[in-house]
This record gives structure tokens, sequence and C-alpha cells, in this order.
């Protein structure tokens, strides 16, 4: 087997299935956590499964489904609170699902034992290189980062590594065309009168019917729009140098009014370049011609002296004027017969066609960014985006109990494209509000709304209208929550009345 030291080209290792499997049974269970907690969690779980597979994540997918039936079949059944009704009734529901999870990876399975045996390949090949980069490593600790991500199963050597800080509007745009692809696939759903219980069916099983030609679809778009991305990129550089590109030198017309910047005037007066004048060339005086000297007659030119052999075609006056004789062709004697093009049978055979060697088709890479951290157990921690404008309308939203001195919470949704997490919904769930606490109530149909939308639980944003901006230990506790779900999960906390708000 091929070395996998924890070097920098082993970071996109591929994980074998047994090494995902390991990895997916090692969390932490704690039973005092309130069942609905992990309920959230196992229904956490089965989403981002489905956003991963949808991305051709196999390996993350196939991580997360385990993990799901590992929690559902083997640590929920001993929860204390799954012996009460309620908790047999939501348990029972669950295991509906296990048929479609256990469909899911069966399928997954083969698709990760083929990237990983393709990369053991590759790896046997470059043996020698990974020798070399071993003795390097012994020199050379590697960073904590490259060691948890080279047991990443998001990050595989089939996909293109990017860094979402860097890349965050390729990111934001990718994710608006996933966002839009599944709103669209939803509304197809629906409008065929499916019903909601067969329509999470279809949307598990009917997966494996047309994944490939799916998949391929997005990947070339994935990689078009990561092309314009970069030429879009490289031109703003380009144009960024003043003498390398020559529309600098025509002068910037400003596109806003004129009359915005003559009723502002600057006290700074900007340096001003005065225009070069043109390089006069004056003519050397050796190559000038002056007219007053006199001009030398020229001496006469010699006779042409005759060719050996023509004195006496040119002895005569009529034939001064006749061109030279033109020399006798000479027979240029062959070994053989020399064959008429007029027959067929002795014609020169065509050379052999050359085969033309068929161009291996380029393979397709999957866009995935890079986790922005990893935990001490090895667990990532993906980037998260927020929308510009989402402070400033949830506070537009709870002025009203701000202006009564009542807290107001919302709850923030989003979805998972490319290993990176997007807000993209906020969710006012039905609360009791006081002073300086605010709980959410019938949390059932908030869980059905957010499983009916495909939504995440990302986080959770509150005011603190009486108090400055800092997280109380209530607020500590309810993230702690929330954490239990999803490691990246957020909180933000908004104090209108002060500064910092």
């Amino acid at each position: 087997m091929a070395s996998t030291s924890s070097t920098l080209l082993d970071t996109n290792r591929p994980q074998s299935t047994k090494e995902i499997a390991e990895r997916a049974r090692k969390f932490q269970w704690n039973p005092l956590i309130p069942l609905k907690a992990w309920l959230r969690t196992a229904n956490t779980l089965s989403q981002e499964g489905q956003s991963y597979l949808h991305d051709g994540n196999w390996g993350q997918a196939y991580l997360l489904y385990m993990r799901y039936l590992t929690l559902v079949m083997d640590y929920l059944p001993s929860h204390p609170e799954a012996k009460t009704p309620e908790g047999k009734k939501t348990l029972a529901s669950m295991n509906s699902s296990l048929p479609h999870i256990a469909t899911h990876l069966e399928n997954i399975k083969p698709l990760i034992q083929k990237e990983y045996d393709e990369w053991l390949v590759i790896a046997k090949t470059k043996e020698r290189r990974q020798k070399k980069q071993a003795e390097l490593a012994k020199f050379k600790k590697p960073t904590p980062y490259e060691e948890r991500a080279s047991t990443d199963p998001a990050l595989s050597s089939s996909s293109r590594l990017l860094d979402a800080g860097d890349n965050q509007d390729l990111a934001v745009q990718l994710a608006q065309r996933e966002i839009r692809r599944r709103d669209a696939t939803r509304r197809a759903t629906r409008m065929s009168g499916v019903p909601q219980e067969e329509e999470q069916s279809r949307r598990a099983a009917g997966f494996w019917n047309n994944w490939t030609e799916e998949l391929a679809n997005k990947q070339a778009e994935d990689e078009e729009m990561f092309r314009r991305q970069m030429e879009s990129t490289r031109s703003k550089l380009d144009g960024g140098d003043d003498g390398h590109d020559g529309s600098r030198a025509q002068p910037h017309r400003d596109s806003r009014p004129s009359s915005t910047t003559a009723s502002r005037p600057s006290g700074y007066k900007y340096p001003a370049i005065s225009k070069p004048d043109p390089m006069q060339y004056e003519a050397q005086q050796s190559y000038t011609r002056t007219t007053a000297t006199p001009q030398l007659a020229l001496p006469p030119r010699p006779p042409k002296d005759d060719l050996p052999g023509q004195n006496e075609a040119r002895s005569s006056p009529a034939h001064a004027s006749l061109p030279p004789l033109r020399p006798a062709k000479e027979m240029i004697h062959s070994e053989g017969p020399i064959s008429s093009p007029q027959t067929p049978h002795e014609l020169p055979t065509p050379p052999p066609k050359i085969s033309e060697l068929s161009v291996p088709a380029k393979k397709q890479q999957r866009l995935t960014f890079k986790p922005a951290a990893y935990l001490e157990n090895k667990e990532p921690i993906r980037s998260v985006f927020l929308p510009s404008k989402l402070r400033h309308q949830f506070l537009s939203i709870a002025s009203e109990n701000t202006r009564r001195g009542l807290e107001m919470c919302g709850i923030l949704c989003g979805t998972a494209v490319n290993n990176a997490l997007f807000v993209r919904c906020l969710l006012i769930p039905q609360q009791k509000c006081t002073s300086d606490t605010c709980e959410t109530e019938n949390e059932g149909a908030m869980l059905e709304y957010c499983m009916k939308e495909d939504l995440l639980m990302l986080g959770w944003i509150h005011t603190h209208p009486t108090q400055t901006c800092f997280m109380s230990s209530r607020d500590l506790h309810t993230q702690a929550g929330y954490q239990v779900m999803l490691p990246e999960s957020i909180a933000i906390v908004c104090a209108p009345r002060f500064e910092p708000s």
C-alpha cells in the first residue's frame, strides 16, 4: 500500500469506506441532553447528507448517513426519554426513514471504493516522490490543519479545493444557482400533487435514477463559473497596472452626476502631469544636399564585355538585338522504363493512415471549499456566509418589541453547498418574550417547516433591548444545544440602544 504520511500531498487523499465508518461512530453521546435536541441532530445529519449527495461529495455524504444510522439505531433507543409514549412515537417515525438511508449507503459505497482504488494506482506511480516528501516531512512537521485535513472525507483527490474567504463571490454564485435548482425541483414535485411523505421518499430515493448526467452537468457548470471568475479577477489585476493597459491612457469619465462632485470640492489637489511634447528629429548634415554648389558631371559608364561564345552571333547588325541562344537539352538516361501515369496499376501505393490517438476526456472536478478550521476531535468548521442586510432586517422586525422593552429571537436557516454553509432564511417562530428572556414555542411546526423546505438550522439571533451586547449564561446554554446539532452554529446578539450594537 502506498505511503500515507501526513504531508501536503495527502491533504486531499480519499478515505476508504472502513475509515469513514470508523470516524462516523466517533461522536460524543450524552444521554443527559434532551431527546428533542438529539432528534434535531438526526434531522440535521439527514439533510446535510442529502446536500452533499447532490454535490457529488460521496465521502462526506457516506459519513453523515452512517452517523445518522448509528445515532438512530444504537444510541437513541437507550435515551431515558425514548421510553415515553411521545418518544416511542417519534423514534418509530424516524425508523421509517432507515431503508432510504441504507439505499444511499449501498449506492455510495462502490463509488467511494472506486475513487480510493484510483488514488492507490496514482499513488504507486508516485512512490519515489512520496519517499522524498516523507524524508522532508521528518524535518518539517505538518501543521495541525494539515493533519486534520488529511483525514477529512469531504476533501478528496477528485475535488478542486478552494478557500472560501478568497473566493466569496464565486461561493455565493454557486450557492444561488444550487438553491434555485433545488427550489425549482420542489415546486415541480408539489405541483404534481404528490403528498409530503411521498415527496420526502422521492427526494431520497429518486436521486439515483439519472444522477450521473445531473452531476456531470453540475460539475461542468461549476468549472465554467470558476473559469469566468478567474478570468474576471485576472482582467481586474491586469487593468490595475498603469502603463500595461492601453485603455488607461484615456481620460476617466465618471458615471456619477456632475452636481455631486461640484457641490463637494476637495481641499486636496492632485499633482498634474503635463503632456509631453513629441520629440523632434533633425536630419543630419551629411545627408542633406544644398543647391548652391554646382553638381559635377558623372563619368561615362564603361563598355560591357561580351560573354564568350556570343561574338559571332553579335558580329552583324541584324543579330545585335537578338537574345542569346538556348542551351541544348540533354537526355537523362534512366535505368528502367518510365511508367506512364495512365496506368493505374503502377501508381505508387498511398502511405498507411496513422490512426488518431484517442484523447482521453478531461475528468470533471467538483469544487469544494476547504473548512475554515478544525476542532480538537478533527471535526471540520466550515465557512458560514451571512447576508449583509440580515441584522438590519431583523431589527426592523423586532422594533415593536424593542420599543416595549421585550426581547425577540429568530432562527437562522440555510443550506450547505460545496462544503460551505449559506444563511438564506430568517425564521421568526412562535415565542414567549420578556425583558430578559425569549423562549420558542411549538417547535414541532418549526422543524416540520425546515424539513419541508430543505433548510438547516445554522444558528439564532436575538435582541437585548435593555442590556448591552453580550452572551448571558442562559444564552450560552441555548447555544450549546444548537452546537450539538451543528458545530458551526452561530449566535448573534443585537443591542439596538447601546454601542456597539
